[in-house]
């Protein structure tokens, strides 16, 4: 029997193991008591949900519905700002209790084949007048999202490539987002099987190198028509038949551009992509400053 936690201690506990602070002593005391408490798991299940370390737990659960299958899936944690080993160990022990399929942090997807480049709306930003929906895109061909702008080189950050780049404004509250509708309708009907890997990558850097962040690029395959899809659909995102999240943590003082990816397995049975691009800024006395984005690419590998 671990000791008793009252709900300041546990919300206490759960903020430092997601944020990477959580010593020895805190990882076996939060995981003895989240084993104990159904009450307990569920809040470290919604803490956990916001900081994108569960999405993929979302994603088998939705696709063992659709077609019986787990998705083959490499476990690869992601540091934040050195992770004890102890700690990643503790808490996905304790995400084994709900999927015996999890990875604990963040997905990385594996292939190999040769990618077929998929067409995105101005992935390179360089069309100043571009149109940007506020919100949620209705429908595939625009970004949609929080506070943006197109924007040539400025505060000491130059575009990726090209001339101009997306300036994702800071928010105190929330986190800064733009979002993407692929249409997968138009795939090749003789490209892979059952299930497609789609590779998405997109390159960040920040106004202010200072501070801490992270950056975040998630993937959500849907059996939707992109304009059957509007701003309700992602407080519904589990319903998602698969997806994939992954994040890159700059410490401060890192500068420059920094790019990544993630892969996804799309079910043939999906008809929309929904790609999200954000920034986590863990200090809050740091988010004054804005990040760009830019480059973004997305491919289908063909084995």
């Amino acid at each position: 029997m671990s000791d008793q936690i009252n709900q300041t201690e546990l919300d206490a506990l759960i903020d430092d193991c997601l944020e990477g602070r959580l010593d020895e002593a805190g990882a076996a005391r939060l995981s003895a008591h989240l084993e104990q408490s159904a009450e307990a798991r569920a809040r470290y299940w919604e803490a956990s949900s916001i900081h994108g370390l569960l999405e993929n737990v979302m994603q088998n659960t939705s696709l063992r519905a659709v077609t019986g299958q787990a998705l083959p899936i490499v476990s690869k944690p992601q540091r934040w700002f050195q992770w004890r080993s102890l700690t990643a160990a503790a808490m996905g022990l304790f995400i084994g209790l709900f999927s015996a399929s999890v990875v604990f942090g963040f997905v990385v997807q594996r292939g190999m084949g040769k990618k077929l480049p998929l067409v995105v709306f101005e992935p390179g930003f360089e069309n100043p007048q571009m149109p940007l929906a506020s919100g949620f895109p209705s429908g595939s061909a625009q970004w949609g999202g929080d506070a943006a702008h197109v924007v040539a080189a400025e505060n000491g950050v130059p575009p990726k490539a090209g001339t101009f780049m997306l300036r994702l404004e800071p928010m105190r509250k929330g986190v800064p987002r733009i979002y993407q509708v692929l249409d997968l309708q138009s795939l090749p009907s003789d490209a892979g099987g059952d299930m497609r890997e789609i590779e998405i990558s997109a390159s960040f850097a920040a106004a202010d190198s200072e501070a801490a962040v992270r950056y975040v690029i998630r993937a959500f395959a849907v059996t939707d028509a992109p304009d059957m899809l509007d701003s309700s659909w992602f407080d519904h995102r589990e319903e998602s038949i698969a997806s994939a999240t992954r994040g890159l943590d700059v410490a401060p003082g890192e500068t420059g551009w920094r790019t990544f990816n993630v892969k996804i397995q799309v079910p043939r049975t999906a008809r929309s992509l929904v790609l999200f691009f954000g920034v986590r800024t863990p200090d809050k006395a740091a988010r004054t400053s804005p990040h760009y984005l830019d480059d973004v690419r997305v491919s289908l590998v063909v084995p």
